[in-house]
């Protein structure tokens, strides 16, 4: 629940949902992704991936249905059958969005989703979210990192709680995407001022 304001998601208000409601509202609505992966190790990477369809009770073969293009598009299909700890980072973190976006959720919510990766598996998992942000799928991610910042179209910087600056992608690239998000850190960080 938010401190204060309303959040809305399709144009209901989230802050309104009843208690016993929520994490259904989550499952159905929202994917999660996480810097530690959140993966159960004791699951199969495809259980991991299915678990919310588990807790929606959808029938198996459903399940299956929607498994495998997701594991396709994702280059995981491979792993189904292997557990957590046998792949590597950047393998995990595709399972964890694997799971994230089987329900095909509104929104995807990503909390320092590079931040246990290396820089090759880092660029990947950046080019899963452009591909699935290419096909409408909207993305939310928290991150201190400038180089998964320059991937986004609108990029928000929070200082003491408020918005202190956006940047709109627009026409630029990637490079000078870059350079906007470190200018703008610098100003944060001496102290500089700026408005959204």
């Amino acid at each position: 629940r938010p401190t204060n304001g309303i959040v809305r998601l399709n144009g209901k208000d989230i802050t309104k949902i009843k208690d016993k409601q929520i994490s259904s509202f989550r499952r159905e609505h929202l994917g999660f992704v996480f810097q530690d992966f959140n993966l159960l190790n004791n699951f199969s990477n495809k259980d991991n991936i299915l678990l919310p369809l588990v807790l929606a009770k959808m029938k198996y073969n459903d399940m299956i249905h929607l498994l495998i293009p997701v594991a396709r598009k994702l280059g995981i299909e491979e792993l189904l059958d292997k557990y957590p700890y046998e792949i590597s980072g950047g393998q995990k973190q595709r399972v964890a969005v694997a799971r994230a976006i089987i329900t095909n959720p509104e929104l995807i919510l990503a909390d320092e989703p590079t931040g246990a990766l290396d820089s090759k598996s880092t660029e990947e998992l950046l080019n899963v979210f452009n591909t699935l942000n290419e096909n409408h799928q909207t993305i939310v991610m928290v991150t201190h990192s400038t180089k998964a910042a320059a991937h986004a179209k609108r990029v928000l910087f929070i200082k003491d709680g408020q918005v202190f600056h956006q940047i709109y992608r627009g026409e630029k690239t990637m490079d000078e995407m870059y350079q906007c998000i470190s200018d703008t850190l610098t100003l944060l960080a001496t102290g500089g001022v700026h408005h959204a």
